[in-house]
Formats: C-alpha cells, sequence, structure tokens
C-alpha cells in the first residue's frame, strides 16, 4: 500500500460492467485528486452539398490536455436523416435524429491534437446546419 501511495495511486477493482479497472468507493484525497480527462470541442463544416443531401464533417479537437476518448453528438432538424457515416461508430436515439458518434479506434489525442469523422444527411426539404457537441468520458 505504501509503495501505492507514494505513487498517487491506491487499490482498486475491475468494473464488471466496463472491464475498467475502478478507485474504490467511500472516500476521497483531497491532496491526490484522480487525473482529469481533459476536454474537447466539435466543430462542424459542410463539405458537399447535393440537390436532395449534404456532406458534413465534424473536428474533434483535445483543450489543452491529452484525452483519451471521446463522445460526440450531433443533432439534426426533423425530418433530416443520417444515410451514412464514416471515421466512428454511430448510434442513434429513438427519433432518429440525436446522433452519437464515437471513435472507431482508441480515441487517444494528444493536447490540441484533432481527428475528424462525416456522414451524409438525407435533407427531406430541411437544411438546417446540424448541432455538434463534444464531450470527454
Amino acid at each position: 500500500m505504501a509503495n501505492l501511495n507514494s505513487r498517487g495511486l491506491c487499490a482498486g477493482m475491475i468494473s464488471t460492467a466496463t472491464g475498467r479497472a475502478v478507485a474504490p468507493t467511500g472516500g476521497s484525497d483531497p491532496g491526490n485528486p484522480p487525473p482529469s480527462g481533459g476536454s474537447c470541442t466539435a466543430t462542424y463544416r459542410t463539405s458537399q452539398q447535393w440537390g436532395d443531401r449534404f456532406n458534413g464533417e465534424v473536428t474533434i479537437r483535445a483543450g489543452s490536455a491529452a484525452i483519451t476518448s471521446w463522445t460526440a453528438t450531433v443533432r439534426l432538424t426533423s425530418p433530416q436523416r443520417v444515410s451514412t457515416t464514416w471515421s466512428g461508430t454511430p448510434s442513434w436515439d429513438s427519433s432518429g435524429i440525436v446522433m452519437t458518434m464515437r471513435p472507431n479506434g482508441n480515441g487517444n489525442l494528444g493536447p490540441g491534437a484533432s481527428t475528424t469523422f462525416g456522414f451524409t444527411v438525407m435533407a427531406n426539404g430541411q437544411w438546417a446546419t446540424p448541432a455538434v457537441s463534444c464531450a470527454t468520458p
């Protein structure tokens, strides 16, 4: 225990739900706070447009600290729908209007580094720009 404490670590366990290491519950050490996950920003741009659809690209940029993963949220305007995605792993809410994108790989980004994913939106008569945001776990 002394060795762990001297390195700012503590005994923990492996979560059966996620398979990741987790710290024990029941208190904290304000002198040794856990490392933060950093922050990220999401920036959207329309890269191509046709008569019935457009391609959007989202750039995810790490803040001043490295991040180990990110989650982006893309909110469309009804009746828009995403028909294709690339460079990420998408999921949708029950309305089909809110897409959550996660990295295909490990999602590591160094301080200030960026990555981009994209998608095709079927406009269905609605040409509003999707709203985007980014979060770190």
